[in-house]
């Protein structure tokens, strides 16, 4: 599978080791994984070995985006720390570059839901960690 992530911040980096390592569709090691950063310093962090392609840019550009072969990816994650970032790097991926799966990292739980009702993927990871601290709170 070709998988575009946008962010190479601690959420990015782990989801990126992970599919790359991971088995891909074919029944072959790992998934191409393309990871876009402003920060050409963050790439460093991923571990030798991924076989992960890096693009330095703006995901909200669309000129960066198609660099990254946005356009031709199956999957597009918006994994960035900055709310704003990921649902305008997400849009122009679904609406202009026609990418079928589009998964957004929120923090702000309105706002995932609001862009869940447009078609997005989102995950927020404040009502992941509301729910994960209730179970715990109850012993499940």
């Amino acid at each position: 599978m070709r998988v575009v992530i946008c962010g190479c911040g601690q959420v990015g980096i782990k989801v990126a080791e992970s599919l790359s390592r991971g088995t891909g569709p074919s029944g072959r090691p790992g998934h191409q994984v393309t990871v876009i950063d402003r920060d050409v310093d963050t790439f460093r962090k991923l571990e030798d070995g991924t076989g992960c392609t890096f693009v330095v840019g703006d995901a909200t550009d669309q000129d960066v985006l198609r660099k990254a072969e946005a356009d031709q990816a199956d999957v597009f994650m918006a994994l960035t720390g900055e709310d704003n970032t990921n649902l305008f790097a997400a849009q122009v991926a679904k609406e202009l570059l026609k990418v079928k799966k589009v998964i957004v990292r929120l923090a702000d739980p309105v706002r995932a839901n609001a862009f869940a009702e447009m078609g997005l993927t989102t995950v927020c990871g404040t009502d992941l960690t509301a729910d994960l601290i209730g179970k715990k709170l109850v012993g499940k």
